[in-house]
């Protein structure tokens, strides 16, 4: 069976690129979990600094660490976007020089599609949670009930 080389190196671009989205989907879950947790424990601080001086830092951290969050998840969501053009330049690339002989370089666009609800879907499950948290913070009161 003779391979088509060029095909074969689209095939090498495209799965690496594939590799890409799940390595970024990795960095924007660990980046979400890490400020979700930073978050979580600055909530639950003593209502009186142990040291008055880290009073402000905490009040701080509470009110940016949801955009810091949303920031990351501009950001990868950039990166991830980035990878699925490329992958959709790729395929185009590939169909061009497509024998009839030659094996599919990826799978149907409905599969394709199902594959992309994760890069797709977390990162909005992720924007929408911090904005109901920034919304529901600043509905809260300005004192604190203790």
């Amino acid at each position: 069976m003779i391979m088509n080389e060029k095909l074969e190196a689209l095939r090498r671009r495209i799965e690496h690129e594939d590799n890409l989205v799940n390595q970024r989907l990795s960095w924007l879950v660990a980046a979400q979990a890490f400020m979700l947790t930073a978050f979580a424990i600055s909530l639950n601080a003593p209502p009186t600094a142990r040291l008055p001086s880290y009073a402000a830092a905490n009040s701080a951290l509470i009110a940016l660490l949801p955009y810091v969050a949303i920031a990351c998840i501009v950001i990868i969501w950039l990166t991830l976007a980035g990878a699925i053009w490329s992958m959709k330049l790729l395929r185009a690339q590939a169909a061009a020089i497509t024998l009839p002989s030659d094996i599919p370089v990826q799978s149907i666009p409905v599969i394709r599609g199902l594959g992309l609800a994760a890069p797709i879907g977390i990162p909005i499950v992720f924007l929408i949670f911090w904005v109901v948290v920034i919304v529901a913070g600043s509905g809260a009161s300005a004192h604190p009930v203790y």
